[in-house]
């Protein structure tokens, strides 16, 4: 267990300098003051004075296995690490292809998001890309979303002029 005393809290709203009682991962209590003298040894405490405890941000399109490419493959963008997303304080992101279908694909992508799931985000990604018919892993969006936990959607860019 983790006791946080005295930091200020947005839940998301500000709701005050409060006491954040954090058990198995989750946050278990929040009040004014939590008093655990009698367990002083099983839990870790941390001065807040001075800072913030916020929700943390979702990111509803990135291209974790990188973006780019399309102007040739020096273009091409790395893929993102973990600590680039926890820093400015992301925990849930949902994943997606761009323009590059062609060395990049659903498969690397479904690879990267169970990475950064086992790492502690939670991550959710599109089968597809910008061009049609998308491509997928079972060869079809609807057994991509059903049978795939990760797949909640499909990316396509039936407007772009690349598409």
């Amino acid at each position: 267990m983790i006791l946080i005393k005295n930091i200020k809290v947005y839940s998301p709203e500000y709701i005050g300098i409060k006491d954040v009682l954090v058990v198995n991962d989750k946050i278990g209590l929040i009040e004014d003051e939590i008093e655990l003298d009698k367990y002083k040894k099983e839990i870790k405490i941390i001065d807040g004075k001075n800072k913030s405890l916020i929700p943390g941000f979702i990111d509803n399109h990135i291209h974790i296995t990188g973006g780019g490419g399309e102007g040739s493959f020096k273009t091409r963008v790395p893929e993102i690490i973990l600590s680039k997303l926890t820093e400015v304080g992301i925990t849930t992101v949902i994943g997606l292809l761009g323009t590059d279908s062609l060395t990049r694909s659903v498969e690397d992508l479904l690879a990267k998001a169970k990475a950064l799931k086992e790492e502690g985000l939670s991550v959710y990604v599109h089968t597809g890309s910008y061009g049609y018919p998308s491509i997928t892993i079972t060869e079809s969006v609807k057994k991509d979303i059903l049978y795939i936990q990760e797949i909640i959607g499909v990316k396509i860019a039936l407007s772009d002029h690349r598409s």
